[in-house]
C-alpha cells in the first residue's frame, strides 16, 4: 500500500512511519525537512510548507497514494486543503486528533459519543481546533462520502518524546534525587497511550471501511494512579523516590499559576492535571480487533532504556526554580509530608 504521512519526522509520526515500513508499505513523508531523522530504508521524502496550499497542490498533483495519515494538521485550513487535494484520489484519510477535543466529562470513561469542547477559553484553543477539524471531516464523509477517520490520543508516552515535561522529566527528577510533588493523596488516575501501540492501531485502520466516518479513542486498557506512576518510574530508574503530597485544596491555585504539568499527563480540554481523565477504548478494539502489546511498566522501561542510549539520563536540562518555589510553600503548610 502506498501511504503518505504528513510530518513523520518526530515521535508520533516517526513511530507510524516505522510501523508502516516494517509491514511492507511504501511510505512517503511530507514535512519541512528541518528535523534530522534516520528513516527506515525505502522511505521517500517530500519537503514543503503545508500552509502553502498552492505549493501543496503542485507537490501532490501527480502523486498517487492509497491513504494519507495526517499527523501535522492542527487548524481547519490544514485539513480542508488535504481534502480538496485528495478528494476522489485516495482510499482513506486518517486524521490524528487529540483527547483534548472532548468537553470536560460528566461520565467516565469518556466514549466517542461524548461532546466536543467548543469553549472559547484560551487554554482550550488546541482542543477546540482539533474538534473543528473532526466535525468538518465527519460532514465531508456524511455528505460527500470522503473516506476519513479520526483517532483521538490521550497523553502519549515513549521513546523520542519531544514533550520534555512528561515522562522524561519525571525520570530525571528522581535520578537527581529531587522531591516529587504529587497532587492530593496520589489517587488521581491517568490514561496514557504508548507511541508504538498507537502506531500499530493506526496501521490496522488503513483502508478498513468500518472505520470510515468514525472517531476512535486509543489508549491503554488500564488506568494508573499518580502514586503508582511515581513508584514505577523510580523503580525502573533504580532509586527510592522522595514524595511530597500537595493538599488537594491547594492544587487549583497551583494549576492556575504553575507554568508546566507536575505529573507526566494532561487533562481533557479544560480538565486540569489534578483530576482524572479516563477513556473508553472498546470501540477501536471491537471494530478492528486491535489489542495493545505493552503494559505501562514495559513502555516506561523501554522509554528509560532509550533515554540512557541517548544520554538523556545525564544530559537532561530543566529550570527547577518554579518547582523549588512551590516546594518552599508546601514545606510551610501543616500536615504536608
Amino acid at each position: 500500500m502506498k501511504v503518505l504521512v504528513t510530518g513523520g519526522s518526530r515521535f508520533n509520526g516517526l513511530a507510524i512511519v516505522e510501523e508502516l515500513a516494517r509491514h511492507g508499505h511504501e511510505v512517503t513523508t511530507f514535512n519541512r525537512g528541518v528535523t534530522p531523522v534516520e528513516f527506515p530504508r525505502g522511505v521517500r521524502q517530500l519537503h514543503g510548507d503545508r500552509h502553502d496550499h498552492d505549493g501543496l497542490r503542485a507537490t501532490f498533483a501527480h502523486e498517487e497514494f492509497d491513504a494519507v495519515i495526517d499527523t501535522s494538521a492542527y487548524l481547519l485550513p490544514d485539513v480542508e486543503s488535504m481534502v480538496d487535494i485528495f478528494r476522489g484520489r485516495i482510499g482513506h484519510y486518517i486524521f490524528i486528533s487529540s483527547a483534548a477535543s472532548y468537553a470536560p466529562p460528566t461520565i467516565s470513561p469518556i466514549s466517542e459519543m461524548s461532546p466536543f469542547n467548543m469553549s472559547e477559553d484560551a487554554k482550550n484553543s488546541y482542543g477546540r481546533n482539533k474538534a473543528i477539524c473532526e466535525m468538518y471531516l465527519l460532514k465531508q464523509h456524511r455528505e460527500h462520502g470522503f473516506p476519513s477517520s479520526s483517532i483521538k490520543l490521550p497523553t502519549v508516552l515513549g521513546p523520542r518524546n519531544n514533550q520534555k515535561q512528561r515522562e522524561a522529566l519525571m525520570f530525571y527528577r528522581v535520578l537527581q534525587g529531587r522531591p516529587v510533588i504529587i497532587p492530593g493523596d496520589g489517587s488521581v488516575l491517568s490514561h496514557p497511550s504508548y507511541v508504538f501501540d498507537q502506531a500499530k492501531s493506526i496501521r490496522m485502520m488503513l483502508l478498513n471501511p468500518v472505520t470510515f466516518g468514525q472517531g476512535y479513542n486509543v489508549g491503554m486498557t488500564q488506568y494508573y494512579t499518580d502514586e503508582w506512576l511515581v513508584d514505577t518510574i523510580a523503580a525502573i530508574a533504580g532509586v527510592t523516590p522522595t514524595k511530597v503530597h500537595m493538599p488537594h485544596d491547594f492544587t487549583a491555585e497551583v494549576y492556575a499559576t504553575f507554568p508546566y504539568q507536575i505529573m507526566p499527563r494532561h487533562g481533557v480540554g479544560l480538565v486540569p492535571w489534578y483530576k482524572s481523565s479516563l477513556f473508553d477504548t472498546r470501540k477501536l478494539e471491537d471494530h478492528i480487533g486491535y489489542r495493545q502489546e505493552h503494559t505501562l511498566t514495559t513502555a516506561l522501561d523501554e522509554t528509560f532504556e532509550w533515554m540512557k542510549r541517548a544520554g538523556l539520563d545525564k544530559s537532561f536540562e530543566w529550570d527547577w526554580q518554579h518547582e523549588d518555589d512551590l516546594l518552599e510553600k508546601l514545606r510551610d503548610m501543616p500536615g504536608v509530608h
